[in-house]
């Protein structure tokens, strides 16, 4: 939640004896891992949806059994009297940290936390934007998780603290008032107030719990009001780009649409379509064309906040997913290169055209979330997937998946058309770099698909690949197990293990060499007319005659619109880090002619592949 300052720190202090006699009786088994797989972070569940063992934002809360075996901490609780949301012990080990980030869920827009110390060194360090504090052990404090933050443990001890979320309530809100701010807001601030030492002894009158936490479809005021938040935000800066002006005035077409389809269905179902589609054209436009932008208060990317906050406005009950006609995939279309060959920007153009439907972004979560397909089940060892991976129900559950994201190239989303609407057969582009590992699996899952294999002059794919790993923007895998380089980023090839860690050129060449040698192999084992070669720098150079051999190849129609914008060359891509120059790479050259000769055979093997575009 959004504070006036970084830190509140409130005039409570609780028994941290009594908080430690408590935490002392549960057993290692009962501690969980971090949701994201942090290093070094673990939680005890208290307070949780449905009171079991979950990491749930959403739905009704309860307590969960572990906390009626703790008497004083359910005193601690109903002392801030206010409605309790997910709470839990969370652990900190020694020499672990949280890394910074910013809250940008949609949980976090009505949500604050309050921490509670129990364990702690004076060592430990909670910094919120430029301002740091160490919480002592029995205190209570409010921070502002808007704004970037981290915490770092390095000292010998698991540190741990009771969180408790909350919306707050009057009394709660009155406690605030009365607690010092960090930084204080004026030299003439008024002295810290008087800490009040908390031993309750008696139980409780009345733990309140969570039970309205998520919207189905949210009110025009909520929608009005988030929009009223992020362009606020993006007027912090001056010199609006004009791609900015254009989501702004989007964002507010979409507030008066909003209340507009409101007033005629309200949370009928009959809106469903209606209220995805807003989102949904939002949603697109954000990510074709202001990909870059980030928020000023806190450096967020626009398009995850609005991704994240809109998301949050419309939740229709999952029988309208459960009950979703899967269509036919016709010929999907399928980009297999390497990482940072060009391919978003191949993939930004044909999502264009009007007779294609697509995800709208890269499908890593799509396929890396199903049970068995993600590197986390299959020991990290690679991307790569085979067609013995693409058993019937992993083939059903693919194509499911698919359908619940479609979008058509106007926005439109597939599942919350009118079932007459929705198409019996889409042409879908699907496009992720770590699908040139997973050809023979693509192929298992969609029999007639067809494939465009599009490659880019070595050292400057390299000189690429570099830039994004010291980047930090194209991260894959943040705590690789066994890794101790940068934090993983783009393709993980097998046999990465072996690799060295300082050594990013290395790496890219490892990276290219095994994207580029799959492509290769497996798209040599596929009938011909069903894959075509395609150089990057022929798409640069003459991008409306390559697109229009694509359609052909494709079998779409052409489209004259889409070829009077290429006339003026195309756009830089989303993930585009620097404007591209053809000897951009020679930053890097002393690096990539070391490892030019590692990538003879599979040049070759490129050069002799023909079935060229």
């Amino acid at each position: 939640m959004r504070l006036p300052a970084p830190f509140v720190k409130l005039p409570l202090r609780f028994d941290v004896d009594r908080l430690q006699g408590e935490l002392a009786q549960f057993d290692e088994s009962e501690w969980r891992a971090h949701p994201q797989d942090y290093a070094g972070n673990s939680a005890l569940i208290l307070i949780s949806h449905n009171g079991s063992d979950n990491d749930d934002l959403a739905g009704a809360m309860a307590p969960t059994p572990r906390l009626s075996r703790c008497a004083y901490i359910r005193q601690v609780l109903g002392t801030f009297n206010t409605v309790l949301g997910r709470s839990r012990l969370m652990r900190l080990a020694p020499g672990a940290e949280v890394e910074t980030h910013s809250d940008i869920a949609y949980y976090w827009r009505d949500h604050v936390r309050i921490h509670i110390p129990i364990v702690t060194d004076p060592n430990v360090r909670f910094v919120c934007e430029d301002v740091e504090v160490n919480m002592a052990a029995g205190e209570a404090w409010i921070f502002d998780n808007w704004r970037p933050h981290y915490v770092l443990n390095h000292t010998g001890i698991t540190r741990v603290h009771l969180v408790i979320d909350t919306v707050g309530s009057a009394a709660f809100w009155r406690l605030v008032s009365q607690g010092q701010i960090l930084p204080a807001a004026s030299p003439n601030a008024a002295p810290a107030p008087k800490i009040q030492i908390v031993a309750p002894d008696v139980e409780p009158a009345d733990l309140r719990f969570e039970t309205h936490n998520s919207h189905q479809i949210a009110s025009p005021d909520t929608v009005k009001s988030i929009v009223q938040d992020v362009i606020g935000d993006l007027h912090q800066q001056r010199n609006a780009p004009r791609e900015q002006q254009m989501l702004e005035s989007h964002l507010v077409d979409l507030a008066h649409e909003w209340r507009a389809v409101w007033a005629l269905y309200g949370t009928s179902e009959r809106a469903y379509p209606l209220y995805g589609n807003l989102i949904a054209g939002v949603l697109q436009f954000s990510a074709r064309y202001c990909a870059s932008l980030r928020l000023p208060s806190n450096g967020s990317l626009v398009h995850g906040v609005l991704k994240n906050y809109l998301g949050g406005c419309f939740n229709p009950h999952a029988d309208i997913l459960a009950r979703l006609t899967v269509p036919s995939f016709d010929r999907p279309i399928i980009i297999v290169a390497a990482p940072r060959s060009g391919s978003t920007l191949l993939f930004e153009t044909l999502i264009s055209h009007p007779e294609v439907w697509s995800l709208g972004n890269e499908s890593h979560g799509e396929i890396e979330n199903i049970p068995g397909l993600s590197p986390r089940d299959r020991n990290f060892d690679s991307n790569v997937l085979t067609a013995e991976d693409a058993n019937p129900d992993i083939c059903n559950t693919l194509k499911r998946v698919f359908a619940e994201r479609l979008r058509s190239s106007e926005g439109a989303a597939y599942a919350f058309l009118p079932e007459n609407r929705q198409p019996d057969a889409v042409r879908i582009i699907e496009k992720t770099p770590k699908n040139s590992l997973r050809i023979p699996f693509l192929n298992a899952v969609f029999p007639d698909a067809l494939f465009i294999f599009l490659h880019r002059q070595p050292e400057a794919n390299l000189g690429s690949m570099i830039d994004a790993w010291r980047s930090g923007e194209f991260v894959t895998y943040r705590d690789l197990p066994d890794w101790q380089g940068l934090p993983w980023s783009l393709l993980l090839t097998p046999g990465w293990r072996t690799l060295p860690a300082g050594d990013l050129a290395t790496i890219a060449a490892d990276q290219w060499r095994h994207a580029n040698a799959a492509i290769a192999r497996d798209l040599s084992n596929l009938p011909q007319d069903r894959w075509r070669s395609l150089r990057y720098e022929d798409l640069v150079h003459s991008p409306a005659q390559t697109v229009e051999r694509i359609w052909q190849f494709c079998g779409l129609r052409r489209d004259e619109a889409l070829l009077t914008r290429l006339a003026s060359g195309l756009p830089l891509s989303r993930y585009t880090l620097s404007p591209p120059t053809a000897e951009k790479w020679r930053r890097h050259a002393t690096e990539i002619t070391r490892v030019m000769r590692s990538l003879e055979t599979t040049i070759r093997d490129i050069s002799s592949l023909g079935n060229t575009l």
